[in-house]
């Protein structure tokens, strides 16, 4: 698989797509009879996605002003074993992850145990040659901090048990990309190292903090840092798919993603966590609105242009609704989830396999219970630019 198929690739905006061959603009709906209308519509998009797309298996919420309309598995979550995907079937979240990791992180800048424009060598001394990153421009992807997830030696160890500072050491003697603060580049180093900060601070492993921190007091039982060979049969099977077939995925060390992809939950658990964070449970209103940015560029030629993205969290939109979000690719998984804070609606799709787009599929099912027209497949997203959303 090419390295966009792990979990460097992070697709920020909604896509924008051609027409769905059974679509037509949908209408807002009230009352029993057209709940039953639009539920079996959604069921509809995701039965139909796991052809189209195409998918193994997947699990699927959608959640609209506290009515769950769709809360469902689909497709296999074990193709050798013929396992079906339900609601509480386990998934890599791959990327989502870093919403976790920023959480924590804000925790500590609430508490002043941690400052955000702080260089990074505050906490991790060890790395004086970017003493010129804060924690603020780690957060945001600003840091021009090499991703190591870009280059070939990495992928030549996917295999190997590593330490986060040895993920580190594929890139720590990298130059910049740019000036810190100057542009915006997704970077998976860039979460490696706040994971590194949260244990030097908090004094505990990255997994432990996580599941002390943020997983147990919200009753997140699925939640954890992901087994590179789970035996737990909740675990969904990671996928790739070639013209039609079906094969378990390269794999992959879940020492590699940490505090940038590592971590594993139920989309119910996800529900729960997103439920607490946009009511000010985790983080207070202040730091959610800088998780959820947008963020500035602070130097050089883009100076004071806004990168669409905050910090762990963006910003995108489906027609005129806007959205928080966040989705993620890792090996033989896809995953999203988009927050309308103005409409309070939920879509969340977690996908074990592969390049599922499920950005389509998250985008439908928001057009359907918005009224607005479900559309197909089309060309991949465009790659983030810094002088606005794509």
């Amino acid at each position: 698989m090419t390295i966009d198929g792990a979990f460097r690739r992070w697709p920020l905006a909604a896509f924008m797509l051609a027409a769905h061959p059974s679509a037509g603009a949908q209408q807002p709906v009230s009352g029993a009879s057209t709940r039953a209308a639009l539920v079996a519509r959604l069921d509809s998009i995701a039965t139909d996605f796991l052809t189209a797309s195409p998918a193994a298996g997947m699990t699927i919420a959608v959640v609209s002003k506290g009515d769950t309309l769709l809360l469902e598995g689909y497709g296999e979550r074990n193709r050798e074993r013929h396992l079906t995907a339900d609601a509480n079937t386990v998934y890599r979240i791959a990327s989502i992850t870093k919403q976790f990791t920023a959480a924590a992180v804000m925790r500590l800048v609430e508490r002043g145990t941690v400052k955000l424009e702080a260089p990074i060598t505050t906490y991790l001394p060890q790395y004086a040659q970017w003493s010129s990153v804060t924690v603020r421009e780690l957060l945001n992807h600003t840091s021009g901090i090499k991703s190591y997830t870009s280059v070939p030696e990495w992928r030549a160890r996917w295999a190997d048990d590593l330490t986060p500072a040895q993920l580190v050491a594929f890139v720590e003697k990298a130059p910049f990309d740019f000036p810190p603060g100057s542009s915006w580049q997704y970077n998976n180093t860039g979460y490696v190292l706040l994971g590194m900060l949260l244990e030097k601070v908090m004094k505990q492993p990255y997994a432990a903090l996580v599941a002390r921190e943020l997983f147990a007091p919200l009753g997140m039982r699925s939640a954890r840092y992901c087994p590179s060979r789970p035996i737990d049969p909740a675990y969904a099977v990671g996928y790739d798919e070639e013209a039609g077939k079906y094969r378990p995925t390269q794999y992959l060390s879940m020492t590699h993603p940490y505090a940038a992809g590592g971590l594993c939950m139920s989309v119910p658990d996800y529900l729960r966590w997103q439920s607490a964070l946009y009511r000010d449970r985790i983080v207070s209103a202040r730091s959610l609105a800088l998780m959820a940015g947008p963020e500035t560029l602070t130097v050089g030629d883009h100076r004071g242009t806004t990168t669409g993205y905050g910090m762990g969290l963006g910003r995108g939109n489906v027609g005129a609704h806007p959205t928080i979000q966040h989705g993620g690719a890792i090996n033989g998984f896809s995953t999203q989830q988009y927050w309308f804070p103005k409409d309070s609606l939920s879509i969340v799709a977690f996908i074990n396999t592969s390049g599922a787009e499920q950005n389509w599929l998250v985008d439908n099912l928001a057009s359907a219970v918005l009224g607005l027209p479900v559309r197909a497949k089309s060309a991949p997203a465009a790659a983030i630019k810094v002088t606005g959303r794509p």
